[in-house]
């Protein structure tokens, strides 16, 4: 329970700034895994009120953690002591001039490739496939097929935790690298400026149907997972090693190394976060002592 769950009143006063108070709520119905133990959330819906919002945790000593589509993240069966700020998203919030787009972080990924793509702009083919939303994809550079979302950013609009004061940070300002990038732990993302070639419509989407073919062959899209769990090290593939080492189908109570692809674990009989992390060990060690790779994770782990 968060400090703010003690307070009475909470689900009005929240409705009063337009957000949604859920008190301990699973964070296993919010990831992509189903595993995550209760966390206080509040749901926003009007984004202008974040501010706001922040600065009153702040001034009440709340810490909070800002969740997004939940696809790249494992919180533990613990739960965690804080707030959980979950942004609804903005189905309709795409701005477009000419090669410009302005996107909200909250949009989905997907839709935002197949929605440039009707307006002739490529550039983000390989990410059609990516779940999650926007803001987590420009939080870990996501990348897939050649596309990283980094290549294609001109602006970010950012929400400082430490200040509360709103930002908007050119290219030149944040460093993208693999699967990471500069912006603080603290940071909200509200909004990104993209500039994307323009191409023809059928050449997008056959690249797009070309991604999505790769996609079903060699990953377990059908199954509750975060993705890839580990990052590749310089000069190797971490699911190749995998491979190698014959760990495909190996379990850990309800987590499983995915047969199809070595970098996914797999949820596939009501596994805990525990099982997920033995098995991270279990892959790391073996690893370790076959290449002398020390593996970092990809998947964002919640801990308290």
């Amino acid at each position: 329970m968060s400090l703010l769950a003690r307070e009475p009143g909470m689900a009005e006063k929240m409705a009063a700034w337009g957000a949604e108070w859920l008190p301990a709520e699973p964070l296993s119905r919010h990831t992509s895994l189903g595993v995550g133990g209760p966390a206080d959330m509040v749901r926003l819906r009007d984004l202008r009120r974040l501010p706001e919002l922040i600065a009153d945790l702040r001034c009440r000593g709340v810490n909070w953690r800002l969740l997004g589509g939940g696809t790249n993240l494992l919180v533990a069966d613990e739960g965690l002591n804080v707030v959980v700020l979950h942004l609804v998203r903005e189905p309709d919030g795409l701005k477009f001039d000419g090669p410009r787009v302005e996107v909200p972080t909250a949009a989905n990924l997907g839709t935002t490739v197949m929605e440039c793509a009707k307006r002739y702009l490529g550039g983000m083919e390989g990410l059609i496939g990516v779940p999650g939303t926007v803001g987590g994809a420009l939080t870990m550079n996501a990348g897939a097929y050649g596309t990283q979302i980094g290549d294609v950013v001109r602006a970010v609009s950012v929400l400082r935790g430490s200040s509360g004061g709103v930002e908007v940070l050119r290219m030149e300002d944040v460093r993208f690298q693999y699967r990471h990038s500069s912006f603080a732990a603290d940071d909200i993302l509200l909004s990104v400026s993209l500039e994307l070639p323009e191409r023809p419509y059928a050449e997008i989407l056959e690249k797009i149907k070309q991604c999505n073919q790769k996609r079903r062959a060699s990953q377990p899209i059908n199954e509750k997972s975060a993705g890839c769990i580990f990052k590749n090290p310089p000069g190797h593939s971490t699911g190749k090693m995998i491979d190698e080492l014959g760990l495909k189908g190996t379990r850990v109570g309800g987590a499983v190394v995915s047969e199809r692809h070595g970098n996914f674990i797999v949820n596939r009989q009501g596994a805990t976060a525990s099982d997920i992390f033995k098995l991270m060990d279990l892959i790391r060690d073996r690893v370790r002592g076959a290449y002398g790779v020390e593996l970092e994770e990809e998947v964002i782990v919640w801990r308290d």
